[in-house]
């Protein structure tokens, strides 16, 4: 093959010197003369592009078995199938394969995983939409910090997904605090096996950047219990920042050390946006101060019947009636 390519490249040279000689030579010859001798002149050069195409099967003489990795995949190459929507080879993601199949070395092939991530995102992208398509690439933390599509993907694989792994347990190589969060008292159960973190987190085919948006809709595909719709709403859950409101107001999503996942314990987090008087002053002669918030307001995301979110069954609870007293009525 090496002795071959230089024999034709011999022969070029020389041809296109005698091509520069008779382009002079052909000054007195009419301009449909011209055109048709360039046109024969050319037919070499078309010839020589083809040969210098390399084909799967020269690639896979050294890389066997290569194909295998790519069989169930969407990069399956078009030489191992009938019918192919799309035309892809070795060399449609290797470049430089003419001069590496003269000297096999890394250093003359493009190796996508081993590029800047500019190179890498330019070839990737000139087949893949998922991010480019949707302004997710480019906007959100995994293109500012430059990270290369191999940091989360793999081409040669047999995972229809190309995900690292389908766990997504790559993430928290980079995410190590989102990685001690797992481990605290209460957590949501990722290292169990559960959930992964691409039950929560979308990369592709979203419609906004911000990771957190619209956080609390990805919270009641699993806690539907909790997403109503009340007839009387608690403020926080329907909050929006550009944090991302709703439920992390009160929760922590990845794991907490106060229970159900909650900022701090019960009261603390209650104060923290209830600033009224406290039961202890409003109801002197009872030691509400040693209840926890949630004893009397028990429907905490919303409630049917209680604009202040209380128990209906609240006067079980207690020796004195809160309801009959006149102080507290069941709707207000």
């Amino acid at each position: 093959m090496k002795i071959i390519t230089n024999i034709i490249r011999q022969i070029t040279d020389i041809w296109l010197k005698g091509v520069r000689q008779m382009i002079i030579s052909i000054t007195n010859i009419t301009l449909r003369g011209s055109i048709m001798i360039l046109l024969i002149l050319l037919i070499p050069l078309l010839v020589m592009g083809e040969d210098e195409f390399v084909g799967d099967e020269t690639c896979l003489e050294c890389h066997e078995g290569m194909s295998e990795t790519l069989k169930f995949t969407p990069h399956r190459l078009s030489s191992t199938i009938d019918k192919s929507l799309k035309k892809i080879n070795c060399v449609s993601c290797h470049d430089g394969a003419n001069i590496h199949i003269e000297n096999p070395s890394t250093d003359n092939i493009v190796n996508p995983s081993q590029s800047n991530y500019i190179d890498a995102a330019k070839l990737c992208f000139s087949c893949h939409q998922a991010h480019t398509g949707l302004d997710n690439y480019g906007y959100d933390a995994h293109s500012t910090v430059e990270m290369n599509c191999s940091s989360c993907h793999k081409v040669h694989t047999n995972k229809q997904s190309l995900l690292l792994d389908n766990n997504a347990t790559f993430c928290l190589k980079c995410h190590t605090d989102v990685k001690s969060d797992f481990t605290r008292n209460s957590n949501h159960p990722l290292k169990q096996g559960n959930i992964t973190c691409l039950s929560c987190h979308k990369f592709s085919k979203r419609s906004n950047n911000n990771m957190a948006y619209d956080m609390s809709r990805i919270c009641q595909d699993c806690h539907p219990q909790q997403s109503g719709p009340y007839l009387y709403e608690h403020d926080a859950v329907e909050f929006y920042s550009v944090d991302g409101g709703g439920c992390i107001e009160c929760h922590e999503p990845h794991g907490s050390q106060a229970d159900r996942l909650l900022k701090q314990p019960t009261n603390n987090l209650c104060s923290s946006c209830h600033f009224e008087p406290t039961h202890l002053t409003a109801h002197p002669g009872r030691d509400y101060d040693s209840y926890n918030c949630v004893s009397c307001h028990t429907d905490i995301h919303g409630s049917f019947v209680s604009k202040k979110l209380l128990d209906p069954n609240l006067p079980s609870k207690f020796i004195d009636n809160c309801y009959q007293s006149g102080c507290h009525q069941l709707n207000d």
